[in-house]
């Protein structure tokens, strides 16, 4: 059996392991992080098996390192910058990976022959370059499912990153095509020809290129992130009360409306451009019914003696969060300023 299959088992097998040993998840996400820790776990195995079949001590195999992608992590807890810079420290990962791949061929190439023990020492470094491939992709999934909606800058940038991800994968796969070539010729006994160790170092040296590629196309991912965050608060800067309460029971009910519409905005756990802008509206008119008619007094029931003008600044504090994709602090905040206005008013 090749090399390159059993190495494909083990992995296949570890993930498989995953999915059985747990019950469902709260998110795919979730499952994606499990499963890269699976993954991790299978690399390493198969680090030890590939010199077992070739007979190659794995301590003179000079394998990678393993990778640790880490715990298990709840993406609906992290904020947009958090996310961006996983995929930030991911994509150097991939490039690094690759790069040791390529360093790999070009060591086993150097002396215009390969053996069988060669062709698993550079399989050794491809598993993991092909491993942080996937975690860069299952990570920009995860952007785009969370903050595809709301973000238009990043979505460019990532488009991009995702262009030259691509391209570097590809070559890559032929990479894993050229030394399945010559297992199989090595395999049958047969000389190697010149062409086929070739075609190797060309793709290896078309994979250096395009990480390098990849790359420069990353590089000023986090200054992108920030830009187009400060692009939907310059948006909402602009936006001016249309709907002004006229007394204090509209105000509150008018602070109970954002709330509610904050909620169902966030129920599906993203949010868009235009959710967000219409929150940053009704929390403009809010805000202006607040320092209206906010003061203590006002007749009896809900929120007569409440001060509401103390809450004024609490709209843009929660739409500002929200624009920030800081979606953990956003909802921290929208709870506890519900419960600080008490109870609802009845509606007119």
């Amino acid at each position: 059996m090749k090399i390159r299959s059993m190495l494909v088992i083990l992995i296949l097998a570890a993930l498989l392991a995953a999915c059985s040993m747990g019950g469902q998840a709260q998110t795919d996400a979730v499952n994606t992080a499990v499963a890269g820790t699976q993954v991790a776990q299978a690399l390493a195995q198969a680090t030890v098996n590939s010199s077992a079949l070739t007979g190659m001590p794995a301590a003179q195999s000079a394998a990678p390192a393993t990778p640790t992608p880490g715990p298990t992590v709840d993406y609906l807890a992290l904020t947009e910058e958090e996310l961006a810079a996983l995929i930030d420290e991911a994509v150097a990962e991939a490039v690094a990976a690759t790069e040791s791949t390529t360093t790999a061929v070009y060591t086993t190439t150097s002396d215009d022959a390969v053996t069988t023990e060669e062709v698993a020492y550079v399989y050794e470094y491809y598993y993991y370059a092909e491993y942080y491939v996937e975690y860069v992709e299952d990570l920009m999934a995860q952007y785009y499912a969370l903050y595809g909606e709301l973000a238009s800058q990043m979505i460019v940038e990532l488009n991009g990153i995702e262009a030259q991800l691509t391209q570097m994968n590809s070559t890559l796969s032929s990479i894993d095509q050229s030394l399945q070539e010559i297992s199989s010729t090595l395999s049958q006994g047969l000389a190697l020809a010149q062409e086929t160790i070739d075609q190797l170092e060309s793709a290896a040296q078309t994979a250096q290129t395009h990480a390098q590629e990849l790359k420069n196309q990353a590089q000023d991912m986090v200054e992108v992130l920030h830009a187009d965050q400060q692009g939907r608060l310059d948006q909402m800067s602009q936006i001016q009360p249309n709907n002004i309460p006229t007394d204090k029971i509209a105000a509150l009910q008018s602070g109970f409306d954002f709330i509610d519409a904050a909620k169902a905005a966030m129920s599906d756990n993203k949010l868009s451009r235009d959710e967000l802008m219409n929150l940053a509206q009704l929390g403009a008119n809010a805000q202006e019914g607040f320092k209206q008619f906010g003061g203590r007094g006002g007749g009896a029931g809900p929120g007569a003696n409440l001060d509401l003008t103390q809450f004024t600044a609490k709209f843009g504090e929660i739409t500002n969060q929200f624009a920030r994709g800081q979606m953990p602090q956003g909802r921290a905040n929208l709870d506890g300023f519900e419960r600080s206005l008490g109870d609802r008013p009845r509606r007119r």
